[in-house]
């Protein structure tokens, strides 16, 4: 019961934190691209980089791993909504718009990963 808990209450956490993401993104950003969903996957791609590295060297829990990557960045990070954007910009006829953004979400969310662990790494010994 513990572990459905942490998840729960990680995952509301993480909705939440990339709602306010997305109003923050929507007040600067008035284009046709998804700019919030963009920015919370990358930043949690960065995050998972960096808790990654991180609990590679420190114990955690069980059930506080589960509230922090199945829980807060899987409700933080979206990708059924990046996939949901996708398919309507190419459904508005944004066909440049929808591949430019399925490319450089998924290219740099692999490097926001990946950059996260080395500096992780590298900083957090």
């Amino acid at each position: 019961m513990y572990k459905i808990l942490a998840v729960a209450l990680g995952g509301a956490m993480g909705s939440i934190g990339r709602y306010l993401i997305a109003l923050a993104a929507s007040e600067f950003h008035t284009h046709t691209f998804p700019a919030g969903t963009f920015i919370a996957n990358l930043l949690g791609c960065l995050v998972m980089g960096i808790l990654w590295s991180l609990f590679d060297r420190i114990h955690i829990s069980n059930e506080f791993r589960l509230f922090l990557f199945t829980g807060f960045l899987g409700g933080f990070t979206t990708f059924s909504t990046f996939a949901r954007e996708t398919v309507q910009l190419f459904k508005a006829g944004e066909h440049i718009q929808a591949f430019t953004y399925l490319a450089i979400s998924n290219v740099s969310g692999l490097g926001m990963v990946a950059i996260g662990f080395v500096l992780a790494h590298r900083f957090l010994r």
